[in-house]
């Protein structure tokens, strides 16, 4: 007679549970250290269209959408509801990233806009202009960054989700 060990899916679901809130917990804490270093507040003011906000908003939104989600999935299955989460979800790390490419075009176009009246004899005027092209362009790689780097975590996220509702849909099948 042998003797076989039911599934455990609890243990399925503590450990991508336990894995999506160690992700929070390292972008909480690297959030943390960029703030005591400086770098989150060189960031928004570098940011003149404020656009890293909008992408910090919707980041934070659709993380606990995907924490939520998560749990619900593995405490009580899959359902649409969850499906429609997970698109939503993938959708919005494509907002995110998006929204960093408007701001970096925003920031050329800052830099570019200093050209069109410029005298070139005037020493004042050029050093105006080369603030200009620093300010655009720190807009638009400030907004760039951040946006890059809240679409690539966000996307983690929603893969953690995405694996465990496929998990979910074959335990399920035959």
């Amino acid at each position: 007679m042998k003797f076989k060990l039911p599934k455990l899916p609890k243990v399925e679901f503590a450990r991508r549970v336990m894995l999506w809130l160690l992700g929070v917990l390292t972008i909480s804490v690297s959030a943390q250290i960029a703030f005591y270093f400086g770098l989150l507040q060189s960031l928004y003011y570098a940011d003149v269209t404020k656009l890293s906000i909008g992408i910090f908003a919707i980041f934070i939104w659709q993380s606990l959408t995907c924490g939520i989600s998560l749990y619900s999935v593995t405490s009580y299955g899959s359902d649409r509801s969850i499906e429609r989460k997970l698109e939503r979800g993938w959708f919005y790390s494509d907002i995110i990233l998006s929204i960093g490419m408007i701001g970096t075009v925003i920031g050329f176009i800052m830099m570019l806009t200093g050209f069109s009246d410029i005298n070139f004899e005037n020493t004042d005027e050029i050093q105006n202009l080369i603030a200009k092209l620093g300010f655009g362009m720190s807009t638009a790689l400030s907004t760039t960054l951040v946006g890059l780097i809240a679409s690539v975590l966000l996307k983690v996220q929603f893969f953690l989700l995405e694996t465990q509702i496929e998990d979910e849909i074959n335990d399920f099948l035959p």
